[in-house]
């Protein structure tokens, strides 16, 4: 039993779920350790693999690089302020094709007869403008006379504002040192000595004439020909190892961050992997069955068309690989924080919900496999299946839009074979088609109305069917193959009815045969046993005890006597077995012969009975079944009627029935549903302390509908209103007897 129990116990729930828990923390996992991967990659490209320390990659070199720049502008170029704001440094073509630029100025007649001075605030006038220019030669003019020297402005102060900027940014430079010396040899700026830098390993040394590099960045400095026009020299080097400060300083801890996690990166992606391989291989095994072996339970998913799904699932790898590039480029390419974060959650949900759909597929297949469905649940295969029940007469509207397909294409080509070979002369060949036309349409009417014969059995056979000839039998053979489910339908439905009515007829027989032996069996024996207490009563018993216990059974045997009788009439009553003779009956007059009959119990149990009934009501009824239906109504009002009331019977006449309306009160609450009274075996008390056996309401309804008419209860708190209602007697009938029949 343990053996067994470890055997299934991989396939349990809770384990199923630990598996798929594990799959996607471990997708997970490997979805960070990518995107860590790719900023880091990103950032340092492939030097942060192949280089052997911080200076050998880019972006050391581009940094540094930068920084030399920097000098180049500020120490060699701009060198002052004073040279800035005086305008010695200004270009004057650069500045000139901005301006030009900046208002849409284009080179013409106007702009190659003139020239702008040295002071950039007036035109020189080189040739002659043509008079249908002169206006625009005049916007030119006020255009430079009023904006030039603005523009020209503008311009110093952008270079005072690079001169600014360089400086501050050098100023923050802590690792990287340099000096500038001029052409007598003298350090004119710089953050460092001679003395600091010739202990420096890697420098560069940028001139004119003459040029050194060992740290390797001399192809990426941008102002390399601005050394190249100046007698100035710069000598800059690198800080070994970094110190806090400055970006240097970054970008060294970012490289050594990056090179100690790529390895923990690669381990957790491969441990990931691995286990993720694991959990798929066990999540197929135990897809869609909690034991080995055992029935498979398809999902909802399984019912997609395989190829369908196939294709869905390609499509959405497709969208989140194609919209995961684009998210996870503007992630790479983003500096602000939150927008990062905004973009890796959203790549993470795609991610989560493209191996969730591929998760899902496998596990499908692997379902579908283990239930050999995987090939019937393909579009494919229930497209051919679709297809061949159109030959098999399976689907009546399948079939008939294949036949119609048939005919209608049948003449079209052989219409197509008249028309081509008349067309070309071949006679002949247009007399065989037309005849080959009149032989097809001949065909299809001979089938067409062998179908209709067909519908016309099948009709017939639903007739007799409705007739109640279930003995009618339709020959399927005969049938066509468009009809063939249909006639089958029919065939069953005739057998079914068949089965149906011999059952029904032989449980009326049984219940018939029971009503009869079981009525002989107990009437027998408790009319001796009546015969004998009567004999007990009639001898003077000296025991006063056994006098009394010979008055219960009395009592008792009496008491079944009649619950026997009602039993046997109410089982009578329920299966037909009962004969209805309808005469004229004064509705009025035998309600009074009932109240008559019970007048004892009435005036025992203190009850007044009034009877509203101005004349005589006629109407078409058994006498003695409508008689019984009075008894136990007046009956049930004597035993649960309260004490000193009143019982109401109402009878009038109403929509061409006679109505009669008991109303009495309860002596205990009616607190069940009033539609339960009418049931079986159901009593006015709960104790079952009064006489009766809980019939007599359901034989007075089962009466009632028998002779045509209605009967009904209505509660209204404590009040009982029964309703009997009766077809009145029509004046051409013939009565069976007198009007006033007395029931005994």
């Amino acid at each position: 039993m343990d053996t067994k129990l470890k055997k299934y116990r991989s396939y349990q729930k809770k384990w199923k779920i630990v598996g798929v828990a594990l799959f996607f923390i471990c997708a997970m996992a490997n979805f960070f350790c990518g995107i860590i991967t790719a900023n880091i990659s990103n950032h340092w490209n492939r030097d942060i693999i192949e280089a052997h320390s911080v200076y050998d990659t880019y972006e050391f070199k581009n940094s540094f690089a930068q920084a030399l720049d920097e000098v180049i502008l500020s120490e060699v170029y701009y060198r002052n302020e004073s040279r800035i704001s005086s305008g010695e440094l200004i270009d004057r073509e650069e500045l000139l094709t901005d301006f030009k630029r900046y208002y849409g100025i284009k080179e013409g007649i106007i702009t190659g007869n003139t020239s702008i001075n040295e002071t950039f605030d007036g035109l020189i006038t080189h040739g002659s403008i043509p008079n249908s220019l002169k206006h625009n030669f005049d916007e030119y003019k006020e255009l430079v006379e009023s904006r030039l020297p603005l523009y020209r402005k503008m311009y110093i102060q952008n270079q005072l504002d690079d001169f600014k900027s360089s400086i501050r940014y050098l100023n923050g430079m802590t690792n990287f040192l340099y000096y500038v010396e001029d052409s007598s040899g003298n350090v004119v700026a710089g953050n460092t000595t001679r003395g600091e830098m010739s202990n420096i390993d890697r420098t560069i040394v940028l001139s004119s004439g003459f040029s050194s590099d060992k740290i390797g960045v001399m192809g990426y400095t941008s102002n390399n020909t601005i050394m190249e026009t100046s007698d100035y020299k710069i000598y800059a080097g690198i800080r070994e190892p970094f110190v806090y400060g400055d970006a240097f300083y970054t970008l060294g801890q970012e490289y050594v961050f990056a090179k100690a996690g790529l390895p923990i990166l690669f381990g957790v992606f491969t441990a990931s992997t691995i286990i993720i391989i694991f959990c798929l291989v066990y999540l197929i095994r135990v897809a869609g069955q909690s034991e080995k072996g055992g029935k498979v339970t398809y999902l909802a998913v399984d019912k997609i068309y395989n190829e369908v799904h196939f294709l869905l699932v390609i499509g959405l790898t497709a969208f989140a690989v194609f919209f995961g590039v684009a998210i996870l480029s503007s992630i790479l390419n983003e500096t602000a924080i939150f927008w990062a974060y905004i973009f890796n959650t959203i790549l993470g949900i795609i991610y989560i919900c493209d191996i969730a759909a591929i998760i899902s597929y496998i596990m499908s297949v692997s379902r579908q496999i283990k239930g050999k469905i995987f090939l019937r649940n393909t579009w494919v295969s229930v497209t051919i299946r679709r297809m061949s029940e159109l030959f098999t007469g399976k689907t009546f509207r399948g079939w008939m839009i294949f036949v119609m397909l048939s005919y209608g294409l049948g003449n079209c080509v052989i219409m197509g074979f008249i028309i081509f070979a008349a067309q070309m002369g071949y006679y002949f060949i247009c007399f065989l088609c037309v005849l080959g036309l009149f032989l097809f349409n001949a065909f299809c009417m001979y089938l067409f109305l062998r179908a209709l014969r067909s519908l016309k059995r099948i009709m017939i056979s639903a007739r007799e069917t409705s007739k109640g000839n279930l003995q009618y039998k339709l020959n399927l053979e005969e049938i066509s193959p468009s009809f063939s489910n249909f006639a089958m339908d029919i065939a069953n439905i005739q057998d079914g009815l068949k089965n149906s009515v011999e059952d029904a007829v032989k449980g009326e027989r049984m219940k018939t045969e029971l009503i009869t032996n079981v009525s002989h069996d107990l009437k027998t024996p408790l009319t001796s046993i009546i015969s004998y207490v009567d004999l007990l009563r009639s001898q003077k018993l000296e025991n006063k005890a056994a006098s009394e216990y010979v008055e219960i059974l009395f009592e008792k045997s009496y008491r079944l006597k009649q619950l026997i009788e009602d039993l046997i009439e109410a089982s009578k009553v329920s299966s037909g077995n009962i004969t209805v003779s309808k005469m004229r009956l004064d509705y009025r007059q035998i309600t009074l012969q009932a109240i008559g009959e019970l007048e004892e119990k009435i005036e025992a149990a203190g009850l007044e009975v009034k009877v509203s009934c101005p004349e005589p009501l006629y109407i078409s009824a058994d006498g003695r079944h409508l008689w019984r239906i009075l008894e136990n109504l007046v009956s049930n009002a004597v035993k649960y009627s309260m004490p000193d009331s009143r019982v109401y019977i109402d009878i009038f006449q109403a929509e061409g029935r006679g109505i009669l309306v008991m109303k009495n009160i309860s002596a205990t609450p009616i607190d069940f549903d009033e539609t339960r009274l009418t049931d079986r075996f159901v009593r006015g008390d709960a104790s079952r302390t009064t006489e009766g056996s809980g019939l007599g309401l359901s034989i007075a309804q089962s009466l009632a509908e028998a002779q045509g008419g209605t009967f009904g209860i209505k509660v209204d708190g404590d009040l009982f209103k029964a309703i009997v209602s009766m077809p009145l007697w029509e004046d051409g009938e013939q009565p069976f007897q007198e009007d006033e029949v007395e029931m005994q």
